[in-house]
This record gives C-alpha cells, sequence and structure tokens, in this order.
C-alpha cells in the first residue's frame, strides 16, 4: 500500500484538480493523507464533499506551516511507501503504479522520482519556456554516490511532490526539519540519500506548477527566499557532515580530500572542516559551518600537530581564513535588493509600454480617418475572400 500525504493551505482554487488526480490513479492501494494547515478559504467544504473512503482529513487549528503540517501527517501513514503530493500540482494517472512497479523490481532505492511537465497558474504547459528548470527535475545518476554528490555541490534537483519513499527509510532517518522553511526536502533527500540510492524516472508523471513571479510561492527568488535558503545551506551542510560516519565521508567525498592519506578519526574530522571552509559559488557560506568546527577541533591538544604534519597547514593559515566575512553582509542584501528591484524594473516598463500601445490604438481606431477608410476594408476583405 502506499500512503499519499498532501498538505494544503488555503489552495482550493488547485485542490479539487490535485485530489482528483490522486484518486483517479492507477494504483489503487492507496490511502489518502490530507492536512489542512489551518485553511481560512472553501478547503474543508471541498475535502468533505469526496466520500471515498481512502481519504483521510485531518485540520490543524492553525496554520504552521509544511514541515509541521506533514509530520502530523506522517503520523497516520502506513503504508509500505509514502508519496507526498502538493495541493497545487497534478499527478498523471499511470505515476504511482510506474513508481511502484519500479520500486518493487529495485529494491536496493530508497526512494524513486519523476521528471515534470510544467505548468502556469492557469494549467497551460510551460515545459519548453521554462527549460531550465525542466532540465534539472530530469537530472540522472547511476549511482548513489553521484546522486548524494550533485546534491551537495550542485543544489535540489529532486521535484518534492514526484517523491516515492521507502517508509522504513524515512523511519531511519527521521521526518522533516521544523527549522527550515526553504530547503526542508532538500534537507530530507540528503539524509537519504547518504544511506540508499534514489532514482529519478524519466517519463513526466506530474504536472508541477512553476510560477517564478509569484511571491506566494515557497521557491521564488524573493530576497527573503534567498536570504533564508543560503543560512539554511549553512545548516543543513554542517548537519550533514557532522553526522556521516567516517567510512560514509570517505566514500562519498574522497577526491575532494587535501591529504589522500587522510584516515585517522582526527585526520577525517579535518577533512570535514575543510570540505566545508571550501565551499564556493551559491555555497560560499558554508564556510561559516566548516569554521565553527575547526574552532572545536582545535580543542583537542593532538589537532595543532596533526594539522601541520599531516596537512602542512600552520595556525596563520587558518587566521588568514578569517580575513574575509563569513556572513551576509550588507553588501549583500543590497545586491540582492538590486537584482530584485531591477527586474520588478522591467516587469513595469514592459507594462507601461503595452499600456502605451493599447493607447495608440484605441486613439487610431477612434480617428476620422479610421472611420472614413472603413468602407475600403471592407471591400478589400471581401474581395480577398472571393478570390
Amino acid at each position: 500500500m502506499v500512503s499519499v500525504l498532501m498538505c494544503t493551505y488555503n489552495r482550493e482554487k488547485y485542490l479539487k484538480r490535485a485530489i482528483d488526480s490522486v484518486l483517479f490513479q492507477t494504483y489503487g492501494d492507496l490511502e489518502f493523507i490530507i492536512v489542512d494547515d489551518g485553511s481560512t478559504d472553501g478547503t474543508e467544504e471541498l475535502v468533505k464533499a469526496y466520500s471515498d473512503s481512502r481519504i483521510r482529513y485531518l485540520k490543524m487549528e492553525k496554520n504552521t506551516f509544511y514541515c509541521h503540517a506533514a509530520n502530523q501527517g506522517l503520523e497516520y501513514c502506513h503504508g509500505k511507501y509514502v508519496a507526498f503530493m502538493n495541493s497545487d500540482d497534478e499527478w498523471l494517472p499511470q505515476k504511482l503504479e510506474k513508481q511502484v512497479n519500479f520500486m518493487e523490481s529495485h529494491p536496493e532505492y530508497g526512494a524513486c522520482f519523476t521528471s515534470v511537465s510544467l505548468v502556469d497558474n492557469e494549467g497551460n504547459d510551460v515545459t519548453d519556456e521554462c527549460a531550465d528548470m525542466r532540465d534539472l527535475f530530469a537530472r540522472q545518476y547511476s549511482t548513489q554516490k553521484e546522486c548524494l554528490r550533485s546534491l551537495f555541490f550542485e543544489g535540489n534537483t529532486l521535484c518534492h511532490p514526484s517523491a516515492l519513499v521507502k517508509k522504513e527509510l524515512l523511519d531511519t532517518v527521521g521526518n522533516y526539519n521544523l527549522m527550515y522553511c526553504q530547503l526542508a526536502d532538500y534537507d530530507l533527500w540528503m539524509r537519504m540519500a547518504v544511506r540508499e540510492p534514489l532514482r529519478v524516472l524519466e517519463e513526466r508523471l506530474i504536472r508541477f506548477r512553476w510560477d517564478v513571479k509569484s511571491k506566494n510561492q515557497v521557491s521564488s527568488a524573493t530576497k527573503e527566499h534567498m536570504v533564508r535558503s543560503a543560512n539554511e545551506q549553512v545548516m543543513i551542510a554542517s548537519n550533514l557532515i557532522e553526522e556521516m560516519t567516517d567510512e560514509q565521508f570517505t566514500y562519498f567525498f574522497h577526491e575532494n580530500f587535501k591529504n589522500a592519506k587522510s584516515a585517522e578519526p582526527l585526520e577525517i574530522a579535518f577533512e570535514k572542516c575543510f570540505l566545508l571552509i571550501e565551499s564556493e559559488g551559491w555555497a560560499k557560506y558554508r564556510k561559516t559551518a566548516g569554521m565553527s568546527m575547526l574552532e572545536k577541533l582545535l580543542e583537542n591538544p593532538e589537532a595543532f600537530e596533526v594539522l601541520y604534519s599531516h596537512f602542512h597547514i600552520n595556525i596563520f593559515d587558518v587566521y588568514n581564513w578569517n580575513k574575509e566575512y563569513l556572513y551576509f553582509r550588507g553588501e549583500d542584501y543590497t545586491y540582492l535588493e538590486g537584482v530584485i528591484e531591477r527586474l520588478e524594473g522591467e516587469v513595469a516598463c514592459l507594462k507601461e509600454e503595452r499600456r502605451h500601445l493599447r493607447n495608440l490604438v484605441n486613439e487610431y481606431a477612434n480617428s476620422t480617418s479610421w472611420k472614413i477608410t472603413a468602407p475600403i476594408r471592407r471591400l478589400m476583405r471581401k474581395v480577398k475572400k472571393n478570390g
């Protein structure tokens, strides 16, 4: 049996299509847990209008955001697999059947995802228009190691409402971390990928709503979301690396070691610090976590000598790493605000240009010359139609 978990908050506009797409699956052995996270619209009436015995409706007294609501819903999931569903997306009818067949045929995998079709708020297909996002969710991994490294170095490439996960794996890695607003699913996928391989089916089996213009979408590129994502990256990466055993860390990240011969516990602990400290690009703020780990590590009386003899790094090198800001600076916020303001300005210009063109069309349509030449235009259309 598959436990389908859907959390919803004021998504009445899209909810019926999402629910129907679950109930109309060709794989019917499912229970459908719908957690209403304190909706104030017509969500409760809509859900209770269904008479399908597979639905279990849980109403939260107030809105608590996704992670808490999902964790509450997971307590009611009793299937062999758990499928996560967003209340504004849609599944294709064979989505669950094809995923269950794969998982049953490949028990070594902990979860499988699918590629997606992208739709706008009106349900129009925008897959080809959003090629970067389409290709991101279609990323394939040949090994468990490749998957974990890609998630760690490149970010999330797995579509949350396409996931089908072994319940026993969820029980092992734990539920959603309440600290994370932007990247809770990313954190969960990485904890899973450390333990078992994950697979992305090539077929597009979900219609995923994608509206980058909306500030209500968790993944939209507002300043607040971008800053929060960077902050959460630091915590997620730190927790992941610290909780890895030495054997796991060596398996996944040996090619990043400063000294390929690192094997002793203290040496591996240094390698964990260095991996975070040397983060670059979108993950550069992970350096804060690495420096914090290094600070604690240097409290070990043996660490100073290992740092020099094994890694050929002295304390003055460490001091030099602290010459730049480790945390967000005012310039970072200014840059993010500048990007957003520039985009908003471009949109405003386009709207003004459209308004101007409409005025020109209206002025011309109401002009004397346009009215005088109307009979001629009708005659020309008739001639053209008659050949």
